[in-house]
């Protein structure tokens, strides 16, 4: 079976990958795929680009031989909605695992043919802000709080390999600055 973690990744962090190492740790799967969105719908922009953002996801999930990152929403050039991306995967009627962070819990219902996308998966939640997960949902016990948000506005430390911590850091430096 399969499970799908995707996000925007921007930048990814130490939450990022303990979703993941959780989701390997409770899941009977045999692979974990991590898609980075080319846009989120809910977002007005993303701060990297969809290739650096996948470059750096496929660093920090290197060592890992049951994750593989896919560039399947970034080549798509727009906001991909998850049904188009769970159907690429898994084109069958059967199902697999769908992981998202407890703060996408209010609007899942919103999301594109979500009658149908629940009907295609199993949604497994990671924690989030104290969030009351719903019955039927898989529980992702994370004890991270941590948001791509907090580290790009403080560049705080992402929790990651320093030198690849270091890049990234420069990078939504670089990118902030020149926005300016």
């Amino acid at each position: 079976m399969l499970a799908l973690y995707g996000g925007s990744f921007d930048p990814p962090h130490a939450g990022h990958v303990h979703v993941a190492l959780k989701a390997l740790e409770i899941l009977d799967i045999d692979k974990l795929i991590i898609v980075p969105n080319f846009r989120n719908p809910f977002k007005s922009s993303l701060c990297a680009d969809g290739t650096q953002r996948i470059k750096w996801l496929q660093q920090i999930f290197k060592p890992y031989e049951k994750i593989e990152i896919s560039d399947f929403e970034v080549n798509m050039h727009r906001s991909v909605p998850t049904i188009e991306t769970v159907e690429h995967y898994v084109p069958k009627n059967e199902k697999l695992y769908l992981i998202i962070g407890a703060d996408n819990l209010p609007s899942l219902e919103q999301w594109h043919n979500y009658e149908q996308l629940a009907k295609k998966v199993v949604f497994v939640v990671a924690k989030r802000d104290n969030i009351v997960i719903p019955t039927g949902m898989i529980t992702l016990d994370v004890n991270e709080e941590s948001r791509s948000t907090y580290f790009r506005d403080r560049y705080a430390p992402l929790g990651l390999d320093e030198t690849l911590e270091n890049d990234i850091i420069t990078y939504y430096k670089e990118h902030n600055e020149s926005k300016n």
